[in-house]
């Protein structure tokens, strides 16, 4: 294991960041946030991957797919002293986030609130936002597919739109919520 120089703790002496457990971002590989997880997670270190459910296109098909909140990125709370170095060279970590002296600790209410937000299967449902009047969507699917609109509104339950086509100057089509994306006004 990695031993910590003296050097390394000079700048937390005034400080006990360096010798309390606190929580702390590691960034991982791209897609291997599971892995590096759980890799420093077996080092002792205490370990949050929030997870968000959301529905998405793939392969041309809405599916409910789970994936990491914050891509490429997942929580351990560990003592820098003595983890640190371990945590940095764990394989698929590629650095505890922070500034030039040593890694930057997050407020715990941070991980509490997301943890309280996650519940027990530590998975974020992640709901639409709700398309606002006026707002310019393109339809994803259906006979409609590629075609461009502005919502007129939608209806109590989300899950129909009502769309006029831009092409079809005033044409009114209810479209179902998930066959829609918004689209950049500037496009």
């Amino acid at each position: 294991m990695p031993r910590v120089l003296e050097s390394q703790i000079a700048p937390f002496q005034t400080s006990n960041v360096w010798m309390e457990r606190n929580w702390f971002a590691v960034q991982a590989k791209p897609h291997r946030e599971n892995i590096a997880a759980a890799r420093v997670a077996n080092l002792g270190a205490e370990v949050f991957l929030p997870m968000a459910r959301r529905r998405q296109l793939v392969c041309g098909f809405r599916r409910l797919v789970t994936k990491p909140l914050f891509v490429g990125y997942f929580f351990a709370k560990f003592s820098p002293c003595s983890l640190l170095a371990s945590v940095r060279c764990t394989l698929g970590v590629l650095r505890v986030v922070g500034t030039a002296p040593g890694p930057a600790p997050l407020a715990p209410e941070i991980i509490s609130l997301l943890r309280e937000r996650a519940g027990d299967e530590g998975v974020i449902e992640i709901e639409p936002a709700s398309l606002q009047r006026g707002s310019r969507v393109k339809i994803d699917e259906g006979p409609f597919a590629g075609w461009i609109g502005r919502v007129e509104r939608e209806t109590e339950d989300q899950s129909r739109v009502s769309i006029l086509l831009e092409i079809l100057q005033a044409a009114r089509v209810w479209i179902p919520r998930q066959q829609l994306t918004a689209v950049d006004e500037a496009a």
